[in-house]
């Protein structure tokens, strides 16, 4: 199992070596009394200088942190504001609306032009304009603040272009070609914490830290990795950083990706988002608890993204010293403090932000010293493959180790980065410091290095919403179907590759419209920007039973197997232990070394096959002690955020102005909601309160000729009776239903209900459930459900599947020929099957899917969206 760096009482990770160890002791005594094991350079100092502009915190609050207290104009018209804003109306809306609102009321409603100024006012969130190229190079800010032309080199040319307008008068003022917007973050903390029940919420960082921090002083076995707030990086933060001291200091995660805003071309955008990780998991991914401080215009991707986060960079610099808030829980003035404690992004997008040399490069691991490798002796092949043991290792690649032990890896040390980093800076020509990147991986000292919770090499971590699916299991299709000849024993032949992608398709009438979209036929649509989601389905549900049944090479499949296992563990919201990390890593390394003999063999050129993102699974373990989930690393969040904004895009002409506009207003009234609670005209949620105790709905008549003639009924009421321990009765007291709503909300069809009226294009009728015995895994084909007037039983009669084995982890087993009764509260959830001659197999929900919306999904099923309708105005009937 991969150790995370030992605990210490400085400033940073100690990870000294045996032969240094000496040498470390003697430097102690001179050594600053905060305490550090290596020299941090100059520049680093120098950069957070640079990025604090003489800001110092007052010494006592400001008199006027606590909220305008507003008239009754200036309340009714941010009213309206915000109710005008909510439904999208036009400016000609709002004034209309506003004399209607007027005449009755008696109090003038400000102009639309007004009420901005005032909502911008009570917030405190006023943009500021940024200088930018016009071709998105980079932003005028830092060292290129001064520059009147753009410097930035792109495809080996110099940008060159100018960065005002030319002048129609000398004493004219400059007039910049293009800006972006930014806005300020720490505004919405100080909404936050000046509304009661967002103040409360922030305070969840700080009381799982300290449970954590107590187990690991009281019971270190009984410790268990969840989230970043009992993360083993966040209880260094704390202990041995000296940061988060204060219950209410709030910890940042920015996020960023690029998009298209239109289909034309020259309409590429970056977006930044920081999510707020004192915010308890379920809430701080949600859209109106993200922070949106701006997106970087086009018409190109940006080149120096650094350049445009250097205005955030110096607020967080401001933020670290300290900024007063007024508390709503406790009714009083404190001092907080924040910055980022990580920076998350795809392969392409961290190689932006982490300062390290990249994916192509031979140590291109950014968070082990593991070199790469060469698959070809050819003149300019790169050693940016990462094989185990490659095959002829010795002429392949002499200088690289012949082998990796997978329990011991060299991973990458904070002391290691910043001697790096020192001796980059000290390079006097270009080619030392390109040999210093060639031999270490790292090229510079990255912005991010500025947050005083920065921490090598933990601030960039993995992304496994491109990692598990977009990387690896893509990578394994091709390999599979295209990237290997016909003999290889890893490829699958047309005829069978033709065949499973036929079944994928068909497969979707029995799998629930709540797990995911249609997915279409991988072999058909590979090419066809294949969605995420689709690979998930492949990955979790499709490729180990139908692979089984069309007789795949089983040793793919087993292997494959264990990548799915681990996948699947390290995706569950689920606390894990040390015990289970190992577990998880020690799956991993079956996976690996399984692949590396499978997939390679003896053929040093086939070690092209093991791409970094397949080497990387072997840190997911480690990344779940640093931050508690693997998931946190996600880019599924930002990547909501650019089509929650996207999709609202109105104007062609100007996106990136409209775009500009809709973050504004978009945090603007976040923060006059938080502010001001009563502006919200929204209607108040009010629970389903139902007339029955349970969740049953869909009511079918029992009729008096299903009573006396019917087979099938007669079947239902008898293994009722049984189940009762009751002698048959036909006329049996009881009410009979079509459907059951599970406690998460998703709603359980049955054989009845889907077979009355126009059916479904996809099944909801198929169960897992815990049976009182021994709490076996039962499941089932729901048939109809019933509740006993007499006893208030509520039971579901159903089909049992029967000779239920796990195959590949997989379970499968056939439908038994008669029907069985089960408490509707032994339902755990529903799931989708896949059924071939002989075997039924089981399909659960994933967890991969909670990382995405409904779009995001491609849950548009018409059908399905008229059954959802259906069950809802059921619903209402009943109240």
């Amino acid at each position: 199992m991969l150790e995370f760096p030992e605990e210490c009482t400085d400033a940073r990770f100690s990870s000294t070596q045996a032969q240094d160890s000496n040498e470390e002791d003697e430097e102690q005594e001179d050594l600053p009394s905060a305490g550090v094991y290596f020299d941090l350079p100059a520049t680093l100092e120098e950069l957070r200088k640079d990025l604090l502009r003489d800001y110092r915190h007052p010494a006592t609050p400001p008199m006027s942190i606590k909220a305008h207290e507003l008239t009754r104009a200036e309340m009714l018209s941010l009213k309206h504001y915000v109710a005008w804003k909510k439904s999208n109306g036009t400016v000609l809306a709002y004034k209309l609306h506003a004399q209607v609102l007027q005449d009755p009321s008696g109090v003038e409603i400000l102009s639309l032009h007004s009420t901005r100024k005032l909502a911008k006012s009570v917030t405190d969130l006023y943009p500021s304009q940024v200088d930018m190229c016009p071709l998105s190079c980079l932003a005028y800010t830092g060292e290129f603040a001064e520059m009147k032309t753009c410097p930035y080199t792109r495809d080996g040319k110099v940008c060159g272009e100018l960065r005002y307008k030319p002048k129609k008068r000398l004493t004219a003022k400059n007039k910049p070609r293009a800006q972006m917007m930014h806005l300020p973050v720490m505004a919405t903390i100080k909404a936050m914490f000046a509304n009661a029940d967002t103040a409360k919420l922030l305070r969840h960082r700080d009381n799982c830290l300290k449970e954590a921090l107590h187990l690991v002083a009281t019971a270190p076995k009984a410790v268990k990795y969840s989230d970043f707030c009992d993360s083993k990086v966040h209880m260094h933060h704390h202990q041995s950083m000296g940061l988060f001291q204060d219950p209410r200091d709030i910890a940042f995660a920015l996020s960023t990706d690029g998009a298209q805003l239109t289909m034309k071309r020259q309409s590429d955008t970056w977006l930044l988002i920081l999510m707020v990780l004192n915010l308890p998991p379920e809430m701080r991914y949600k859209s109106n608890h993200i922070i949106y401080p701006f997106a970087i215009p086009g018409p190109n991707p940006p080149g120096n993204v650094e350049s445009y986060l250097f205005p955030l960079f110096e607020e967080m610099a401001m933020a670290s010293d300290g900024i007063w808030m007024w508390d709503a829980v406790d009714s009083s003035y404190f001092l907080n403090h924040a910055c980022i404690c990580m920076a998350l992004g795809d392969m392409l997008g961290s190689a932006k932000l982490n300062g390290m040399a990249g994916h192509s490069a031979v140590y291109g691991d950014r968070f082990s010293m593991v070199k790469g490798a060469r698959a070809s002796l050819k003149k300019g092949s790169k050693a940016q493959y990462y094989p185990i043991s490659p095959p002829q290792n010795s002429t392949y690649n002499p200088k690289r180790p012949p082998t990796y032990d997978l329990y011991n890896l060299p991973m990458r040390e904070e002391k290691f980065y910043w001697q790096t980093i020192a001796k980059i800076q000290g390079a006097q020509f270009k080619t030392n410091r390109a040999t210093i990147t060639k031999e270490t991986g790292i090229s510079r000292m990255p912005l991010c290095a500025a947050s005083p919770a920065f921490l090598h090499p933990t601030f960039f971590p993995l992304d496994p919403f491109h990692l598990f699916y977009e990387n690896c299991m893509a990578c394994l299709w091709d390999l599979w179907m295209t990237l290997s000849p016909m003999s290889d024993p890893i490829h699958i032949n047309a005829d069978k590759a033709r065949k499973f992608g036929q079944l994928v398709p068909e497969a979707m009438s029995t799998l629930p419209s709540i797990f995911c979209g249609p997915v279409r036929d991988p072999f058909l649509k590979r090419q066809s920007q294949y969605k995420i989601y689709e690979w998930m389905a492949l990955l979790h549900w499709y490729i180990i039973p139908i692979g089984i049944e069309l007789e795949f090479n089983p040793v793919v499949l087993e292997n494959f197997s264990y990548f799915v296992e681990a996948v699947e563990m390290a995706m569950t919201i689920k606390p894990r232990s040390e015990d289970e990390l190992h577990n998880l890593h020690h799956i991993l390394c079956k996976f690996l070394q399984g692949f590396q003999r499978i997939y390679i063999g003896d053929d040093p050129e086939k070690i092209s096959r093991f791409r970094l993102c397949i080497f990387q699974l072997i840190h997911v373990p480690i990344h779940i002690q640093w931050n508690g989930s693997i998931r946190i690393g996600s880019q599924a969040t930002v990547e909501r955020a650019i089509g929650e904004v996207g999709h609202k895009i109105r104007s062609k002409k100007s996106p990136f102005a409209n775009l500009a506009n809709i973050i504004f207003e978009r945090e603007l009234i976040k923060l006059l909601l938080l502010h001001y609670p009563a502006l919200d005209s929204s209607p108040a949620y009010r629970p389903n309160i139902r007339t029955h105790t349970h969740a049953l709905h869909k009511q079918v008549k029992i009729l008096k000729k299903e009573i006396k003639t019917s087979h099938k009924f007669h079947q239902h009421i008898r293994a009722i009776c049984n189940w009762l321990n009751i002698e048959f009765d036909p006329e049996l007291e009881l009410r009979r239903w079509g459907k059951f709503k599970l406690q998460m909300g998703h709603v359980l069809r049955s054989q009845l209900s889907e077979t009355q009226g126009k059916p479904p294009s996809r099944s909801a009728r198929y169960f897992e459930a815990q049976n009182d015995d021994g709490g076996k895994i039962v499941f089932g084909e729901a048939l109809a459900f019933f509740e006993v007037q007499e006893t208030n039983d509520v039971l579901v009669v159903y089909q049992p599947m029967s000779g239920c084995e796990q195959q590949l982890n997989r379970w499968r087993g056939v439908w038994s020929n008669g029907i069985a009764v089960l408490p509707v509260s032994k339902i755990t959830s529903i799931v989708g099957i896949w059924c071939s001659e002989k075997w039924v197999y089981i399909l659960r929900k994933h967890p991969g899917l909670s990382l995405l919306n409904g779009e995001e999904s491609e849950k548009s099923d018409e059908d399905e969206i008229e059954k959802e309708k259906e069950d809802e105005d059921e619903d209402e009937d009943e109240n």
